[in-house]
């Protein structure tokens, strides 16, 4: 009778062993799965973090240029702007203004 009891405590104690063993493989399994995710997601936000870096300073050199461009036209509409580029590239003069001529040029 005890000879029956023992062999039957060795099988249920197999029986726990084997089954630990499955939930064990699951488990790696899971973490390997989880690791893996992990990772490829972090890959992914280093690359998106990176577009975004590179977008943001796109973005701040093309609202200097818009800054620029304003400043531009405002300059350009105004009065002494459009005299000084009448002089310097037209040669026009203002009315009874005397013109000298630099002989040495």
């Amino acid at each position: 009778m005890r000879k029956n009891q023992e062999i039957i405590k060795r099988r249920k104690v197999k029986k726990r062993k084997k089954s630990l063993n499955i939930v064990h493989i699951v488990t790696i399994v899971f973490l390997a799965y989880f690791g893996y995710t992990f990772f490829d997601q972090q890959i992914k936000l280093d690359k998106y973090d990176s577009q975004i870096a590179m977008y943001q300073k796109e973005i701040d050199s093309k609202k200097n240029l818009i800054e620029y461009y304003n400043n531009q036209n405002e300059n350009i509409t105004s009065d002494e702007y459009i005299e000084s580029v009448a002089r310097d590239k037209l040669g026009l003069v203002k009315p009874y203004e005397k013109v000298y001529v630099d002989a040495n040029k």
